[in-house]
């Protein structure tokens, strides 16, 4: 270590910045690795410690048994206990990265001999409702570890100068044992640093979440998500480990939704399960469960209402398909579904002819 750069960690802990003390060194750590990788080695261990985050000298007024207040805790972090989560419906490409983060937890110890760790810093992104929290419960219930939800908004809400160190305190909290912290909408406090129409608290905020993810102990599991990953600081984005996209379900995932949001009402469903899946094409999970549960209450609570009105909720916005594709959709509900010739042909704007020699042509 260079003579300026000791006097510049000594400057910053004697000046009470623990945040920008913490960042320094990782900026030691990632120019040693060139040079001398045993040393940047050390000095990492040195961060992820317990001892170097506690340290009564960098924490002014804080001593080292003193963890974070219980009344913090209750308003920043929710810990959810709940039913066992089913394995959410990803595409292939999801399923596997999050096999290979299991994988890497079964076999911490070996990779420890190569000095190779498991990934321990993920970040989500995809659209709302494709299953990111979902997964994040999924993934906490697999590892058999607690799962944290940190309220972005209550941090966003903290006195104004204080929502640096409240954030670190809770961050330092989940440190504190094994767990899995899933931080939902993390755009909202780390956007680019570049952004002028944030006040320089928030952007306090993406220093300290660089400091704290780099650094995030191998035994727990930190999870971010955001639905707007071009608004992420792009620092903040090199830091995790890996990086999972979700998308909207394609077909095949979308008849498996269909199913299985139908439970035990799915024979009730039988003839309308492929129109079902072409209804609900470009939806996300989230808004297929919703739609599901709305027709099978209808369903049951009123079945003649159901045979009436229900089944135009199936059937996609009409003014958006053009007429070939209203006469094969005509023809699929009276051939597959039983309606009648004269309601398809009205729901779907073409004529009973039309339809009657398209049925002829397939016999």
């Amino acid at each position: 270590m260079q003579p300026n750069e000791t006097l510049e960690i000594a400057r910053l802990a004697l000046e009470g910045k623990p945040s920008d003390v913490r960042l320094y060194i990782a900026k030691l750590v990632r120019k040693a690795r060139r040079t001398d990788p045993d040393y940047a080695s050390k000095l990492e261990a040195l961060l992820k410690s317990e001892t170097s985050r506690s340290n009564g000298v960098l924490r002014k007024g804080r001593h080292p048994e003193q963890e974070i207040p219980e009344k913090l805790e209750l308003a920043l972090l929710r810990r959810y206990h709940g039913a066992p989560v089913a394995a959410p419906l990803l595409d292939s490409a999801v399923s596997d990265q999050l096999q290979q983060i299991l994988m890497e937890r079964r076999h911490a110890s070996q990779l420890a001999l190569k000095g190779l760790s498991p990934a321990s810093a993920l970040i989500f992104q995809g659209p709302p409702g494709v299953g990111k929290t979902m997964t994040a419960g999924w993934l906490a219930q697999q590892l058999d570890l607690p799962l944290y939800v940190l309220d972005l908004t209550a941090v966003m809400s903290s006195l104004l100068g204080k929502t640096g160190s409240n954030l670190r305190s809770v961050l330092d909290y989940a440190k504190s044992h094994p767990c899995v912290l899933f931080l939902d909408e993390i755009d909202a406090i780390a956007k680019k640093r570049s952004d002028d129409s944030d006040v320089g608290e928030l952007k306090r905020l993406v220093n300290v979440l660089l400091q704290e993810i780099e650094n995030w102990p191998d035994q727990g599991l930190l999870v971010a998500a955001t639905n707007h990953p071009e608004l992420v600081d792009p620092a903040l984005w090199r830091r995790f480990d890996l990086d999972v996209t979700f998308s909207l379900p394609n077909d095949e995932n979308i008849k498996k939704a269909v199913i299985e949001f139908l439970g035990d009402d799915r024979v009730e469903f039988t003839n309308y399960l492929d129109l079902l899946a072409d209804s609900l094409r470009g939806e996300s999970y989230s808004n297929i469960k919703r739609a599901i549960y709305k027709l099978r209450k209808m369903k049951l609570i009123n079945p003649e209402g159901f045979e009436n009105f229900g089944i135009q909720q199936l059937i996609p916005n009409i003014d958006t398909l053009s007429r070939q594709e209203r006469i094969t959709l005509a023809v699929k509900l009276v051939s597959q579904h039983a309606f009648p010739k004269q309601r398809a042909a009205k729901l779907l704007g073409v004529s009973r002819d039309t339809i009657r020699k398209k049925l002829g042509e397939n016999e």
